[in-house]
């Protein structure tokens, strides 16, 4: 089979509340599309499969994928919400096929419109034209009731007129209800099955004693009944697997999470705990620097002292004391004081004749620094 990448456009308007087709379009819907997504992926191992939804607001829930369950999940998520946006359904399509993984893929859009398009046909064959000129394929399942006499048939044949290129997109106009929408859509030419036609509603009901008209002849998927029945029951099993495996992966990978963390966190405390010691270190250096400099200082003050007091005390100060001893010897009164206690008396001794000598002593001395100093 083809290899593709396939977005499937979900209308998920309020007109999806109607029960035309059982249990309600909307239910309808998801089971056609857990179909086509399990057609597409068996058909190719390599095909890929995505979802978006057209109500409100263009949404991708899902990017082309082959993890069915993610599939699955996202659709039981829709709800119901505004009025279906056709235009930008595609748009949107168009830009999620174009950033697919593998550029190998034929592009395919496959859209459910089950409420009428309020755009008009130049705007669509306009889309049409520019889809094919890209090289992608359209598929559109219209459905509903109201869409069986208004112009929904009319502008979707006329934009799959504008994007077919040998003839790889088709239009499905599956016919009121009741009737259960995945068969319609399994044994149309959507998934190869044959039993629909480019044309207007009955065109995909076929007799039961046809061949490929819907699952109960043989159509859709590919075999009988029980065939798809199996098909769908492994693909079942297949799921509930890859959740329990999910489930049993989910505590160790929880646990794997929290080993890291707890890791980074004690990397964290070394780095902070190593940090604080080089700051330490750091602070010790600082300490011991200023104490060898406060050390340094100190003994250059005592060395200034000792060489102040090696300056001014020996000759200074001596040279001081001699002066005053010697002023004192000038007077007449120490030397009267003096000479009485030795018992000489004063009337043999000539006073001032020893004062006299004592000057003449100073002068030469006097003399001699006056000759060093120059």
């Amino acid at each position: 089979m083809v290899l593709e990448a396939v977005m499937i456009c979900m209308d998920n308007s309020e007109f999806q509340r109607n029960g035309d087709y059982s249990p309600s379009r909307l239910v309808a819907q998801r089971e056609t599309i857990n179909h086509i997504a399990l057609s597409k992926t068996e058909s190719n191992m390599e095909s890929t499969v995505g979802l978006l939804t057209m109500g409100g607001r263009a949404k991708v829930l899902c990017a082309p994928t082959r993890n069915l369950g993610q599939i699955m999940g996202e659709i039981k998520g829709v709800s119901i919400h505004g009025k279906c946006d056709f235009l930008a359904g595609i748009k949107t399509a168009q830009l999620a096929l174009k950033n697919r993984q593998n550029k190998n893929q034929h592009q395919r859009i496959i859209v459910f419109v089950g409420s009428p398009i309020d755009c008009d046909m130049k705007k669509l064959t306009k889309l049409g034209a520019n889809l094919k000129k890209n090289g992608l394929a359209v598929d559109v399942v219209n459905f509903g009731k109201e869409n069986s006499s208004n112009t929904n048939t009319e502008k979707l044949e006329a934009f799959i007129k504008a994007v077919t290129n040998d003839d790889n997109s088709h239009l499905v106009n599956i016919p009121p209800g009741p009737h259960i929408l995945s068969d319609m859509v399994v044994s149309s030419a959507i998934l190869g099955g044959g039993g629909a036609q480019a044309g207007g509603f009955g065109a995909a009901v076929a007799s039961p004693g046809g061949g490929g008209a819907n699952l109960n002849n043989g159509g859709g998927v590919g075999g009988p009944v029980g065939d798809s029945e199996e098909q769908m029951l492994a693909y079942a099993l297949r799921i509930s697997m890859e959740e329990a495996r999910d489930a049993q992966n989910k505590p160790a990978e929880e646990a794997k999470k929290e080993e890291n963390k707890s890791e980074a966190k004690k990397e964290e405390s070394k780095d902070e705990s190593s940090k604080m010691e080089l700051d330490e270190v750091d602070e010790d250096i600082d300490e011991e620097a200023e104490l060898a400099r406060a050390m340094a200082l100190s003994m250059a003050v005592d060395e200034d002292d000792d060489e102040n007091a090696q300056e001014d005390g020996p000759s200074g100060e001596v040279g001081a004391d001699d002066d005053a001893i010697l002023e004192v010897f000038k007077e007449e009164k120490f030397i009267e004081d003096l000479i009485d206690s030795t018992g000489v008396q004063k009337d043999d001794i000539d006073i001032q004749k020893i004062i006299d000598n004592s000057e003449k002593d100073e002068n030469p001395k006097d003399k001699e620094e006056d000759k060093g100093n120059s």
